[in-house]
This record gives structure tokens, sequence and C-alpha cells, in this order.
């Protein structure tokens, strides 16, 4: 079918306004079947498995009792990934003074920043027992939580 255009070429096929009414259209329709979809997953249980690593860890009396909280943040191929405020790269010490100001001023072989340090790898040793016990998680990873550095406004040096 030939249509006749105000330029006065010949075209074929709908005109660029109908191609984008029907392009929008079809757009819409694809992010209202998105949008119930997400809405529907909590109905029928259907949760991202992150989730229920993060409510696991939520869940927990004994983490719960700890002043931070450890997330999972990502879940690949078995391995679990967690937001740790050292991750093994980081001094302790700025975040045990931070969420016990008591430490503040202690030096780090202080028999309080001690105990506090101990208390703090337990901590991590518990979310770890819980990721672990977990069929489908094989070994778990800590990642720099360097978000809670910049809530805290702690500066950190470059990664």
């Amino acid at each position: 079918m030939m249509l006749d255009c105000p330029s006065g070429s010949k075209s074929r096929g709908l005109n660029p306004v109908d191609r984008l009414t029907r392009n929008a259209i079809l757009l819409s329709a694809l992010l209202l079947l998105l949008l119930i979809l997400s809405l529907a997953w909590n109905r029928f249980g259907i949760t991202p498995r992150i989730w229920q690593l993060n409510a696991l860890l939520k869940e927990d009396p004994v983490l719960a009792d700890y002043p931070y909280d450890f997330r999972a943040v990502l879940f690949l191929n078995g391995i679990a990934t967690l937001t740790n405020p050292t991750a093994g790269s980081v001094p302790a010490e700025p975040f045990l003074t931070r969420i016990d100001p008591e430490l503040t001023g202690q030096a780090p072989d202080d028999d309080l920043m001690v105990v506090a340090r101990e208390r703090f790898r337990r901590h991590e040793m518990r979310a770890i027992e819980l990721m672990v016990s977990q069929p489908d998680v094989e070994s778990v990873v800590w990642s720099l939580d360097r978000a809670w550095y910049h809530k805290h406004g702690i500066p950190l040096g470059r990664p």
C-alpha cells in the first residue's frame, strides 16, 4: 500500500506518528506487565534468593543484637557476598569506636578494644554460619561496606 507523504515522496507502512503510537502502547503494556509481576512476587512466594538471605540475617537474634547489619549484596554460583565494615582491608578501630564511643582514644591493644574486636569477629562468624547453613550457599566472601563509612562521615582511602 502506497501512502502520499506531505513531502511528495512515496512511503510503505505506517507513518512516523502511527509508529510512535504503536511503540508507546507496546512499551506501556510491557511496563504494566512487569509491574503486575513484581507486585505478585510476594503473594505467590516468589522472592529473589538475595531477599531470602537478607531476611535470614535480619531475623537472627544474635545478629539483631549487634549495632551493624550484615547484608547480602550478591548471590551467584553458590557464593554469597556480604557487606562488612572491615572486609579484611580496613582496620577495625574506626568502625569499633563509632559503634561504641567508649572506645574512642583507646589503643588498638587495649583490653576494651580487644574485647570489642573479638565480639565483632564472633558476629562475622555467625553471619557466615547462617549463610553456609543454607543448602545452596557454598561459601561467603566479604565486600567492604563503603556506604556505612560514608553514612557515618568516616573517610576511607581510595579502593
